[in-house]
């Protein structure tokens, strides 16, 4: 697996720069190890002036001189946060240390049970038809749904399938370990917690495929046996086999056929070379016209016109990027949220990078990643990956099997 970076977010600044201002600047490590945090938060709690470290728990923070009697706080998931008011603190160069909190995670997890509900209405809104009987989720699996499987399972005294599928973070160490303690933390609002920033809208990554396929048989019970008014009877959850998925990532409503090679689909023609808004349109055949993107309607490649990023991917470097300043190019040096960039033409998010996709077949991943290159993230991509990868999550399938109605 290649090294993982995590996210350095831009500063958000809300005013101008005409009036005076004063940096601020450190680095924020774990109390115990000296490990630097990454992307630890910092910001202020009445002006919304925000930062995080980068990939070596160092941060600057610029503010106007005239909120320096506001609080400060750093926060890291999993950790107790800081808070100070700005005039007490030294502007340069000092070290935050943050102390791990004394919450574990199965802690967490059970006390998560307060939140689970299964929201039948939200997610059959969510599953899009691909064709006959056969949908898919608009969004990868996300922390916040994964971990109300594991909730599950650890409230019905299944430890041992607990302490199987649960996010295996053991191949990482120092800092990438630290933040992937975050990322995969549960979040119950509390005072400590309140400035922690959430994961909880980001894919699941770093689970084995067998976890997968766990997670979608649960789903499928706690679909079909949920009582009341619901839009099917009964429902079969799973990973997609790998046609099923690169039509699906293709997102034409009209294919002909599960062979992606096989299909014709209509693109638009612009007036002018360059142009995105399309004025003609013709049919064309997939095979031979090199379509990789689900975006291919006006523009079969992975950046628009204004150079910016269609998808979350490794961008390389040297790359010409989006004229808004983003980290990395694309925004993200690891996974974003769910549902961040465009849908395709069947309403699915994120079928090409930020997590490579699980299918059927153990091993096998599609779409590829945040840390695959845009040409390696395409619908046509598949890659390998072994155990728990940080690269790679999953999409469910639905396949309906009762169609008929049950509104008891």
């Amino acid at each position: 697996m290649k090294s993982i970076l995590t996210p350095l977010l831009m500063a958000v600044l809300s005013q101008g720069f005409s009036q005076e201002t004063v940096t601020f600047s450190g680095k924020v490590v774990d109390t115990k190890t000296n490990q630097p945090l990454i992307s630890a938060s910092i910001g202020l709690k009445k002006y919304p002036y925000a930062t995080a470290t980068d990939n070596e728990g160092k941060f600057e923070f610029l503010v106007p001189t005239n909120v320096l009697e506001d609080t400060m706080f750093i926060s890291y998931v999993g950790y107790k946060p800081f808070a100070d008011k700005l005039s007490n603190l030294t502007t340069s160069n000092r070290s935050y240390h943050l102390e791990a909190s004394t919450t574990i995670l199965d802690e967490v997890v059970i006390l998560e049970q307060r939140l689970y509900k299964f929201e039948i209405r939200k997610l059959e809104a969510s599953m899009k038809l691909v064709k006959g009987s056969l949908y898919a989720s608009q969004t990868e699996v996300t922390n916040k749904e994964y971990n109300q499987f594991l909730g599950y399972l650890l409230r019905s005294n299944q430890k041992s399938l607990y302490e199987k599928y649960k996010p295996d973070i053991l191949q990482y160490e120092g800092s990438v370990l630290a933040f992937f303690r975050g990322y995969h933390y549960p979040q119950i609002e509390s005072k400590e917690t309140k400035y922690n920033k959430r994961y909880d809208d980001y894919p699941i990554v770093n689970i084995p495929y067998e976890a997968a396929v766990a997670y979608c048989e649960w789903f499928t019970d706690l679909y079909n046996d949920t009582k009341g008014k619901k839009k099917f009877k009964k429902v079969n959850f799973s990973l997609p086999k790998l046609k099923e998925w690169q039509i699906a990532a293709l997102g034409y409503k009209e294919f002909q056929s599960w062979d992606l090679d096989e299909n014709e689909v209509e693109v638009g023609i612009p007036e002018k070379p360059g142009d995105e808004v399309a004025i003609k349109h013709r049919t064309i055949p997939v095979k031979g016209n090199d379509i990789r993107y689900p975006w291919f309607y006006v523009l079969n490649r992975p950046q628009n016109k204004r150079n910016c990023w269609m998808g979350n991917f490794k961008v390389p470097p040297g790359s010409v990027s989006c004229q808004v300043n983003k980290p990395d190019g694309d925004g993200f040096l690891f996974t974003a949220p769910v549902a961040s960039y465009f849908p395709n033409g069947m309403g699915l998010y994120d079928v090409v990078g930020n997590a490579a996709e699980m299918i059927d077949e153990k091993g096998k991943a599609c779409g590829g990643s945040w840390d695959h290159a845009p040409e390696e993230s395409t619908i046509r991509s598949v890659s390998n990956y072994s155990g728990s990868c940080g690269a790679v999550g999953f999409r469910i399938f639905m396949t309906v099997v009762d169609e008929k109605e049950n509104q008891k």
